[in-house]
């Protein structure tokens, strides 16, 4: 049993307390912090009026102002950033803003730019909602679904501000985030520079995330949820564990049409790491992106996957590297290359473990929410790998035994056929060619393309 069950049973415990529940049904105080929030809550107003003119809806909340605030929030007759995420977590007024509506509110963003110097302050809206993280986040933390639209927004923090990311989603929230852009967050040696989430859901449309810092995951460190991400950018985020721009794990996820580069990861997945996730790639851009050599990684200069199912179609992979395996793609499937014994599907592990059969017996509806969780690994995870039609040329291994041995894929076991190598005689290593290398194991590279498809970039995509 894989070491990761331990951490999902007791991720499984958190989410007990929301089985059942109906994200739309009004939330009323039921606890000391939850009334403490409550009362700093100001009256309605009588005509909020929306940047048009007209009234708003009830559930779209208008930010008109740049500043920071922090609770205790002031009453300025201005929305800010963080009063909008606590009506739409709460379903009541502050300050100038809408009420929002439980699971159904949107924020829309003044344009411009947001600058953050100090982390949240609010308590807790429901007492079981504990943060798991070590360093704070610059806004309060997503509790139910809400849909952010940046309207060309940049949130930056600055630089001379204490350690803070920008947002934590908390168990089974959802955030739907488009235009706007999101940048310098460190938070040193915790997790997720600008987005740290655990047992929830998010889709990113036109975000871009530039110079966020962690210990893993730059920008974004997500696990037991799905994450959709289209047309995007990560640029130039760094960690010095895994994933230099975006860690997922025991998820799953689309990307399409999403651009990484220059991101650096002292660990493994210079641009991406995925470890027992669902991942689907199209259209990807990844130049680049490098695993240092400064810590303890050696794979994947572009990505890197461990336990994965990988689709990758229609990408592009140049100068792209890492020190020894994988300078554009490194995957470790040990189930499928039969160098480990197949596992038991996850729900079955949980269902052998007694504590959690316990609770399938004793608590009513969870094995359905298992069996319907977003993440799709307790039920529906295997391992597999499809890489076709995509354009590699250019990355880069640098063991100085045998550089480049490795520098378009390296995997346990890969389908990659119907790919251009930068090269028309095919791909060096373990084929017949000139083009990248491909790794020496159980990777099926042939029938290759002899020219680049009409997406590649014909500046690029040659070996030079």
């Amino acid at each position: 049993m894989r070491p990761f069950i331990v951490f999902c049973i007791l991720i499984l415990i958190t989410t007990l307390a929301c089985v059942g529940g109906e994200v739309s049904t009004r939330a009323e105080p039921n606890s000391p912090t939850e009334e403490a929030v409550t009362s700093s809550a100001s009256n309605p107003t009588e005509d909020l009026v929306t940047p048009t003119g007209t009234s708003s809806p009830e559930n779209v909340i208008y930010v008109d102002t740049l500043e920071q605030e922090v609770y205790p929030f002031v009453q300025n007759g201005k929305c800010s950033f963080a009063e909008a995420i606590m009506a739409a977590n709460t379903e009541k007024q502050f300050d100038s803003c809408n009420t929002g509506i439980l699971g159904q509110s949107v924020i829309e963003l003044m344009p411009g730019q947001y600058i953050f110097t100090q982390v949240d302050q609010s308590p807790p809206i429901y007492e079981w909602l504990i943060s798991v993280t070590d360093v704070g986040t610059a806004l309060p933390p997503i509790v139910y679904p809400v849909t952010i639209h940046g309207n060309g927004a940049t949130l930056t923090r600055d630089e001379n501000s204490e350690p803070f990311r920008f947002f934590e989603l908390m168990v089974n929230s959802t955030l739907t985030m488009n235009n706007i852009t999101i940048q310098n967050g460190d938070v040193q040696d915790d997790w997720g520079g600008a987005i740290y989430s655990m047992n929830a859901s998010i889709k990113l449309d036109n975000t871009h995330f530039i110079n966020n810092h962690s210990d893993n995951g730059g920008a974004i460190y997500f696990t037991l949820g799905k994450i959709d991400i289209t047309n995007s950018k990560f640029i130039n985020n760094t960690t010095t564990g895994n994933g230099g721009a975006l860690f997922i794990d025991s998820s799953r996820s689309t990307i399409q049409s999403t651009h990484f580069e220059g991101n650096e990861s002292d660990g493994n997945g210079g641009g991406l790491y995925a470890y027992f996730a669902t991942i689907v790639i199209k259209d990807g851009f990844f130049i680049k992106n490098r695993v240092t050599g400064n810590g303890n990684g050696n794979w994947g200069g572009g990505m890197h996957t461990n336990h994965v199912n990988l689709t990758i179609t229609e990408s592009q992979f140049y100068q792209n590297e890492a020190p020894r395996n994988g300078g554009a793609v490194g995957v470790i499937n040990p189930i499928l290359a039969g160098i480990d014994p197949e596992e038991d599907p996850l729900l079955q592990q949980i269902q052998d473990a007694p504590i959690i059969s316990d609770m399938l017996t004793s608590i009513p509806g969870f094995q359905a929410t298992l069996e319907a969780h977003p993440s799709g690994i307790y039920v529906e995870f295997n391992e597999d790998i499809q890489i076709h039609n995509n354009c590699f040329a250019n990355n880069a291994t640098h063991d100085p035994l045998d550089p480049n041995w490795t520098s378009g894929i390296h995997a346990s076991a890969a389908v990659a056929d119907g790919n251009y190598w930068g090269h028309p005689s095919g791909p060096s290593g373990r084929g017949p060619g000139s083009g990248e290398s491909v790794g020496k194991n159980k990777v099926t590279f042939a029938p290759f393309l002899t020219e680049a498809p009409a997406f590649c970039d014909p500046a690029l995509a040659e070996i030079k």
